[in-house]
């Protein structure tokens, strides 16, 4: 595990396993991080854009209205989707600078219901210019983060195509590098209290949405078809 590290207005819990992000936006003390997959498994398919150049659509990334993860499991509500070529919508802060100059085209993302606690989640992908970039993008969103200069944004259902034009004080925010993209997700409590570092459900909710459905599912299979 990395160590644990806090800043300005965040406590930074670093995952293992790479450059892998799992944080909690709030002014508290620290924390335990989360487990976060390698993208060393990922086929040199999905390196770069030069060599995997089909766009990513809505269809691919979040195909119906629920995302189950075992069968008979209830599902995560999908409540709005979009898909943006201009990636800066997804960002707050100096975010939508940096991933305009490590090449970002487009970013698919969703407005999502948990099936425990109720949490409502933004979650998404960004397509970078290659595997270097989103390692890169990685590093230096964790230290915006950090000192809260930059984060992703909320989207509401309500809202689309824009975005709340901060991320919700209170909520954790997590991304993983897979390949030429870079998965994300904000995780809000319903109630509008601190999702803590140890909160059950957001760890729950990273591993299902990053890792294993993003992460796994999705870009998986890009790898896998290329």
């Amino acid at each position: 595990m990395h160590a644990v590290m806090t800043g300005l207005g965040a406590v930074i819990l670093l995952a293992i396993c790479g450059l892998s992000g799992f944080f909690v936006i709030a002014d508290q003390g620290p924390g335990d991080g989360a487990e976060a997959s390698t993208t060393s498994g990922y086929a040199r398919s999905i390196a770069s854009r030069q060599v995997d150049a089909r766009p990513l659509s809505v269809a691919e990334v979040f195909p119906g209205t629920a995302i189950r993860m075992a069968s008979g499991a209830d599902p995560y509500r999908v409540r709005a989707t979009h898909i943006d070529g201009d990636c800066a919508i997804a960002a707050t802060g100096a975010t939508g600078a940096l991933l305009d100059r490590h090449g970002c085209s487009q970013v698919v993302r969703a407005a999502v219901t948990a099936p425990y606690g109720g949490y409502r989640v933004t979650v998404g992908v960004f397509n970078l210019s290659d595997d270097v970039a989103a390692i890169r993008l990685a590093e230096q969103v964790r230290a915006l983060v950090e000192s809260g200069d930059g984060s992703f944004a909320v989207m509401s259902a309500d809202s689309v195509p824009g975005s709340a034009p901060r991320a919700e004080p209170l909520s954790q925010v997590g991304w993983q590098e897979r390949g030429h993209f870079l998965v994300y997700c904000v995780i809000a409590a319903p109630d509008g209290q601190l999702v803590r570092a140890d909160d059950r459900y957001a760890r729950r909710i990273t591993t299902d949405l990053l890792e294993s459905y993003l992460g796994g599912e999705i870009l998986g299979a890009r790898a896998s078809d290329a």
